[in-house]
Parts: C-alpha cells; sequence; structure tokens
C-alpha cells in the first residue's frame, strides 16, 4: 500500500517509529484483554511518555487489538508502557505480539486506519477509534509533527476507500456481520426472543 509519501528518514534524531501491538490473528479473547487499555490509562500512559521524552505516542484500544504508534530509540520503551499499564506481561506479549518499524510501520497504520487489517474487512468503525487516539494524543502533548501529518493522511485514505471503493457494501463491522448472519440464517427472525450479552460498543452497536 503507497503510503501518500510519508518519509521516515526525518526521525533519525527522535528515535524510529514503530508500531507494536497485538491483535485478533495470534492473541485470543483473553489475551486480548490483558492488553486492554482503559481511557483514564490511554492518558496516564501518555502523560508518562512525555514525562519519559516521547516526542510522540498515540493509542488504540478495541476488542480486536490494543496497539502503539510512537517515536522512540527502541521499541521496548513502548512495550514497557504497554504493560506498565495494563495486565499484560512482557512475556505474553512476546508471544502473540508484533513490531512495526518506520516504513513498515507506516504501511502497517494505513492498512489498519483504511479496515484492511480488520476481522470484518472493510471496518468503518475503526477509523473513528484512531482519530480519537490522535486527538487524546495532541491533546497531551505528545504528537509532533510527522505523526500530525501521519495522522491526516491514514484519515483521509480512509475517506477515499469509503467514498470511491465498494468496500462499503459489505458488512463493515462485527456487530452488522452478526446481525446479518442471523437474518439470513433464523426464520421468522421477527417473532424470536434474541438475548444479547454485552452492554458494549458492540452491544450498543447491535441494538
Amino acid at each position: 500500500m503507497k503510503n501518500n509519501g510519508i518519509k521516515t528518514s526525518s526521525l533519525s534524531s527522535d528515535g524510529n517509529f514503530y508500531a507494536i501491538g497485538l491483535n485478533y490473528k495470534k492473541a485470543d479473547a483473553e489475551i486480548r484483554g490483558h492488553f486492554s487499555i482503559s481511557e483514564e490509562a490511554q492518558a496516564n500512559m501518555l502523560q508518562q511518555a512525555k514525562e519519559e521524552g516521547i516526542v510522540s505516542l498515540s493509542v488504540i484500544s478495541t476488542c480486536n487489538r490494543t496497539e502503539l504508534y510512537g517515536i522512540t530509540q527502541h521499541p521496548f520503551q513502548l512495550i514497557k508502557l504497554l504493560c506498565q499499564h495494563t495486565n499484560g506481561t512482557v512475556e505474553e506479549f512476546e508471544k502473540v505480539a508484533y513490531i512495526h518499524k518506520n516504513k513498515d510501520a507506516v504501511n502497517h497504520l494505513f492498512k489498519v486506519g483504511t479496515g484492511l487489517d480488520s476481522q470484518i474487512l472493510g471496518d468503518f468503525e475503526i477509523i473513528s477509534q484512531l482519530r480519537n487516539g490522535f486527538r487524546r494524543a495532541k491533546n497531551m502533548g505528545v504528537m509532533d509533527p510527522f505523526l500530525e501529518r501521519l495522522a491526516n493522511a491514514v484519515i483521509q485514505a480512509s475517506k477515499r476507500i469509503k467514498n470511491e471503493t465498494e468496500i462499503s457494501t459489505g458488512a463493515t463491522s462485527v456487530s452488522f456481520a452478526a446481525v446479518q448472519y442471523i437474518m439470513a440464517r433464523v426464520p421468522y427472525v421477527s417473532e424470536k426472543n434474541i438475548l444479547l450479552f454485552g452492554t458494549g460498543k458492540i452491544g450498543r452497536n447491535t441494538c
């Protein structure tokens, strides 16, 4: 995937751009839960990163993935932050996680932001979650010009894919896919009583 001309060659003084995290592909729900980060924990993480001299850091934590995007001298700085602010351990992280650096990290972020790395191809809920993470990073003072340009490029790429392709014509979220599955396979669904477990975002969207 093209990265809209985002260059990482200017990062040498501050470190490298890393994308670290875990997702549904290798980590089961229990492990993903260990690394889930609440909004309060995200704010605390960003504050600690700022105090430690990390110039850029954005965080996303959903039911399917937890990822950190940041500029550091070494990826372990991000791994340490993640484990300090979650119930996950370094040992668990090493078994299921991935670390992308510079160009690979940029490409990964574009794939995530455009829904190409989602469990449901074309998931467009992910971009709003990324946007919230970018906004939080900027408000906390841990977004340098590089990450700001990258964030804007990812958001624009997501808009173009949604508007100029047919990727959004199918199911674009897990909750929507679940509803479609039931309607296609359960006869007389309007006459059924359906029990929905969970009151989180997926539960609200399914309702």
